[in-house]
């Protein structure tokens, strides 16, 4: 779907920032000279303006000047989900997002052991299903994604659901990496099966170590491509 002019002022900005072009106090341009700079209406950009400063990018200091706001320390989960969609974590800010996954994944893991229902394991199953027939990376990438989702849910706690929600489209180039090697596919749904059936047999120790040995499988495979 192509972008409205709002959005690719609002990608632009955000990249500019991200990437340290606009660093956490600088001002940005006056609102006259980003509507010369980007070749659009002051419409456009007070709408961005607002974007921006809705999810954390900016601070308006009144009837003065807009600064970069120091999101690095008072960031949220859409500016983590956008270092992730646009290419821009260091190595640094990988290693915490994948040690932050794998935290809320242990513990969701262990808590579906206890919470998940008989539909909840049959879903799950049903699943798995799909994902070993898929011959397609991108699907496979795809049933990835949904089955790390559905054991957030099957924790039955709502807010790691949601976390876990937030991540899945900005993740998905990050996860695509693991499915254009056969060898490495076959060893994630190995853990997928046991991790299942561990969940089915409400065994949390199984669970969380499988977990544990599929998560560190997967942040190996991806520091040593960014190495």
């Amino acid at each position: 779907m192509k972008q409205s002019l709002t959005e690719q002022v609002i990608e632009k900005l955000k990249i500019a920032i991200l990437s340290g072009e606009y660093a956490p106090g600088d001002r940005l341009p006056t609102l006259r000279d980003m509507t010369e700079l980007y070749d659009v209406s002051r419409s456009v950009i007070n709408a961005v303006v607002v974007d921006l400063e809705t999810t954390g990018y900016i601070k308006i200091v009144p009837t003065k000047w807009i600064e970069v706001a120091d999101w690095k320390t008072e960031g949220n989960l859409s500016i983590l989900s956008d270092l992730v969609r646009f290419g821009l974590l260091n190595n640094k800010q990988l290693e915490d997002l994948l040690q932050a996954r794998r935290f809320l994944e242990l513990e969701c893991v262990k808590k579906a052991c206890n919470n998940a229902t008989r539909e909840d394991i049959g879903r799950l199953f049903a699943l798995l299903i799909e994902e070993e027939t898929e011959d397609d990376p991108k699907m496979r990438s795809r049933y990835d994604l949904q089955f790390h989702y559905s054991i957030c849910k099957m924790s039955g706690n709502m807010v790691y659901g949601i976390i876990m929600k937030a991540f899945e489209n900005s993740a998905f180039p990050l996860i695509a990496l693991f499915y254009n090697d056969p060898e490495v596919y076959g060893i994630v749904l190995e853990r997928h099966q046991r991790i299942a059936q561990a969940i089915k047999e409400h065994n949390e120790i199984e669970a969380e170590t499988q977990m544990r040995l599929l998560l560190e499988h997967g942040e190996t495979i991806l520091l040593q491509r960014r190495s």
